[in-house]
């Protein structure tokens, strides 16, 4: 599988329900009132939190359907997005200090939640993507290099066009007023994939793993929680423009640092078998399908998009301990704990017997 198309499903991940305890925050003396477009999925949660944390007031605005059990004590204001502008109505009736915009997939709905929103509220974030780039042929991505371009037959459109475009509308709708959020892979708690999962599981299950190539290409994602506080910080401070958010760490990230710091914490007596890129593809063994969020530099620097801007404006890391025992804490909350992998319709990483298989060629 190729990575434009393995993206889709890293970055639109689907929904798990789940329930929260109720928070309770008392109110900061200069507290924002902000409005969450959407507040109970995967990282709506994260935002409205981290808002809760500082003092601010949060209003939802979303159809009251997923995880309704979830923020209950906070005001909500009903609206289905994808009924057209005339959802936002009842929303024209405030003013907010700032809009928090965290889960589209299609331009069109960004297209008429600013045209709704544009002279009731002071700010407006929407969290996109680093996927929106046109290239990722050198290393350490700026926020000021290109974007894909925008055909102009929009059923051509996949998932970073259509970031790309709610970008371009953003833009344009909130000249002087915007921030636009680009994560890398979000993980954490609440995370509903497996691609991270896939090793973590793996290590958890004491199982021999067939490692990516030789363990010196970077890989990056970044904790769920992080977006969600640097979306405060940033209507905070008026942190205006574009920001990467990736991580997991302030610093390159190697997949063999990765997974020996993963197996050390998780107490794990796996074996990593590290080869090389050309064994591996001998063996027909390929990078995001077969070993899940590997991309080589051979391929593209996709995992060595530069953090520098949002470092510079205030962006904080979870330790990757903590987000290593919430994406399996989530897991194990939620999901059947016999997931046998490179299986079913929607396969993720190698079968097992595949896998010993290249494992014992590979050793000899």
């Amino acid at each position: 599988m190729k990575r434009r198309n393995f993206t889709k499903s890293i970055f639109a991940t689907a929904a798990l329900l789940g329930l929260s305890p109720l928070l309770s925050y008392s109110r900061a003396k200069n507290s924002l009132k902000i409005l969450v477009l959407g507040g109970t999925n995967f990282l709506g949660p994260a935002v409205v939190k981290a808002a809760l944390r500082s003092g601010h007031e949060v209003t939802l605005f979303n159809r009251g359907i997923t995880n309704p059990d979830l923020f209950s004590d906070l005001p909500l204001i009903k609206g289905d997005r994808e009924q057209g502008p005339a959802a936002y109505a009842p929303l024209k009736e405030q003013h907010w200090d700032a809009v928090l915009d965290v889960w589209p997939q299609h331009s069109k709905l960004v297209d008429e939640a600013t045209e709704a929103l544009q002279n009731h509220t002071k700010h407006y974030l929407f969290v996109s993507s680093v996927a929106v780039y046109s290239d990722f042929n050198e290393p350490n991505r700026a926020e000021t290099y290109s974007l894909v371009p925008l055909p102009e037959d929009k059923s051509k459109w996949q998932y970073a066009e259509e970031k790309a475009a709610a970008e371009v509308i953003v833009t344009e709708r909130f000249p002087n007023s915007h921030t636009i959020l680009r994560p890398g892979p979000i993980k954490g708690w609440r995370d509903p994939a497996y691609d991270l999962l896939y090793w973590l599981i793996k290590l958890e299950r004491g199982e021999s793993i067939l490692a990516p190539g030789d363990g010196k290409d970077a890989l990056q994602f970044i904790d769920v929680n992080d977006v969600g506080n640097f979306a405060i910080t940033a209507i905070e401070n008026t942190a205006l423009g574009a920001y990467n958010c990736v991580g997991p760490t302030s610093k390159t990230l190697s997949w063999k640092s990765f997974l020996e710091s993963a197996k050390q914490h998780l107490d794990s007596n796996s074996e990593l078998v590290w080869s090389s890129q050309e064994q591996l593809y001998e063996q027909e063994v390929y990078a995001w399908s077969d070993l899940p969020l590997w991309a080589p530099t051979t391929d593209d620097y996709f995992m060595e998009i530069s953090n520098a801007k949002s470092l510079a404006a205030g962006f904080t890391y979870t330790s990757l301990s903590k987000t290593i025992d919430d994406c399996l804490a989530w897991q194990k909350k939620q999901a059947n704990q016999e997931i046998q992998f490179g299986e079913g319709e929607d396969p993720v990483g190698l079968e097992r017997s595949r896998e010993l298989s290249v494992i014992e060629k590979i050793k000899g």
